[in-house]
């Protein structure tokens, strides 16, 4: 694997074979060719062969990762406290000063925001700018095992994903034991199983519900 297909296979919770086993046949067929890595190709084909592959990992992160992903919960839970944490970074003329900065000022070697650390060398403690990098994670495969294991059952259930149709029911099942077990780490697998199986229940369930209760009332 190369080229943009390497970068965006970095933003994958799965393997693109993990996830065509838990699919439904009748789910392939209406994917037909399509990955989850094609929104992301899309997205880089149209930049100019010149941009480095850091350049284009970057903007990968910008409009997919940071967008749906690290900014929505961070500024969910920060503000919860009271506390800026995304604000100050995403100023719009900050942001577009560090899109002019040259390359070899963002990384040198494994040391990434590079010209960041250095600049803040004054002011923070050493060991503050390099130390390893902490991710701001909940505690999700706790959640899939103890907490929300119930909620996983009920809602993953034989039945709802038969009515669904999106995804295998013997497939999910299999995932789930394999993680109870402790013989696979599955737990954003099932996240976004639930996930999808939630936002279906509300949007389109719902919405199929309303128009119903409209149209009989009407009646």
């Amino acid at each position: 694997m190369a080229g943009d297909a390497r970068l965006a296979n970095y933003f994958l919770w799965a393997k693109e074979s993990q996830l065509l086993g838990l699919y439904t046949p009748e789910f392939r067929t209406q994917l037909g060719q399509q990955t989850a890595t094609d929104p992301m190709l899309q997205f880089l084909k149209p930049l100019p062969d010149s941009i480095s592959p850091l350049e284009r990992m970057l903007a990968l992160e910008q409009r997919f990762f940071l967008a749906d992903h690290n900014l929505t919960y961070t500024d969910k839970m920060s503000m919860a406290a009271g506390v800026e944490v995304r604000v100050p970074f995403l100023d719009l003329d900050l942001v577009e000063h560090a899109a002019q900065i040259p390359i070899g000022m963002k990384q040198r070697g494994r040391v990434g925001k590079w010209v960041l650390k250095k600049a803040m060398e004054p002011y923070l403690p050493h060991d503050v700018i390099y130390r390893p990098k902490s991710g701001f994670g909940a505690p999700l495969r706790r959640w899939m095992r103890h907490e929300l294991r119930s909620l996983l059952g009920d809602v993953l259930s034989t039945a709802s994903l038969k009515k669904r149709g999106l995804f295998d029911p013997v497939a999910v099942h299999r995932v789930i034991q394999r993680n109870d077990s402790g013989e696979m780490d599955a737990a954003y697998i099932l996240l976004s199983l639930l996930c999808i199986e939630i936002w279906c229940r509300a949007y389109i369930d719902g919405r199929s519900a309303n128009r119903l209760a409209s149209v009989t009332r009407g009646i």
